[in-house]
């Protein structure tokens, strides 16, 4: 009976401290004016980058700082610098060793310019059409469907999963070193592709040669004639690459 209260006891406390994770939190809005032919760049240290497209002339950014230490929330700061058609935020932590971080939900024009987002510790979610786009972390996966003009995506320990709805308009570049590389792509997109990974194998349905070597496998060849170039690097993770 004693051992079944204990459980129960440890069990209660066990769920209090997940209620209790990230209890505080301060949200930031802002909005800025930005045309097609603008630019953006955030720039983030610890969290998550959820990013949208929108019929809009505007940014409209959500950044929410959380902790479950409340004194932390006020040693993060929240930058924005805005030029004649560009934006650029960033995060600063004023403490080190800090258990807060900074999540974004972002509203950016389509197709605009340049759009850049990165973050150390975070995934990031993007979802839209772009002209040039850049998705960065170090700590995180990457996600994206939509499609844009060229891209490059780059994590080191997480996975990367790309949907490319439209037929492809430029060059593509991914890389990982701790994650897979699952791409969807337009059938009737024009293209060259080289892949490699250290450890993992390699599938595509355009029937593409993949050669295996004594470590690794490595995938280089043409679909519908050539044209944009597709580069996937990973080192430890598997490269898929399917029709939609």
């Amino acid at each position: 009976m004693k051992q079944k209260v204990k459980i129960g006891l440890f069990m209660l406390l066990f769920m209090f401290s997940l209620l209790a994770a990230e209890n505080y939190e301060q949200k930031i809005n802002r909005r800025f004016d930005l045309t097609a032919d603008g630019t953006i760049d955030l720039s983030n240290i610890n969290g998550k980058i959820e990013i949208t497209t929108r019929s809009t002339g505007a940014v409209e950014v959500l950044a929410v700082k959380k902790s479950d230490n409340k004194g932390e929330i006020e040693t993060v700061d929240v930058i924005f610098e805005a030029g004649s058609n560009s934006v650029r935020i960033r995060t600063k932590f004023n403490k080190k060793n800090t258990r807060a971080k900074v999540d974004f939900t972002i509203v950016v024009p389509e197709k605009l310019s340049r759009a850049a987002f990165k973050s150390v510790n975070g995934a990031l979610d993007c979802r839209g059409k772009f002209a040039e786009l850049h998705l960065k972390t170090v700590n995180g996966r990457i996600k994206f469907s939509g499609d844009f003009n060229s891209a490059s995506l780059s994590t080191v320990n997480g996975s990367v999963d790309i949907s490319q709805e439209a037929q492809l308009q430029g060059d593509l570049d991914v890389e990982t070193v701790n994650g897979g590389i699952d791409i969807e792509i337009n059938r009737k997109s024009a293209f060259s592709v080289e892949g490699s990974t250290v450890n993992g194998g390699i599938t595509n349905d355009f029937d593409l040669h993949v050669t295996k070597h004594f470590v690794g496998s490595s995938l280089d060849g043409q679909v519908n004639g050539g044209g944009h170039k597709l580069n996937l690097e990973t080192v430890n993770g598997r490269i898929s690459i399917a029709k939609i």
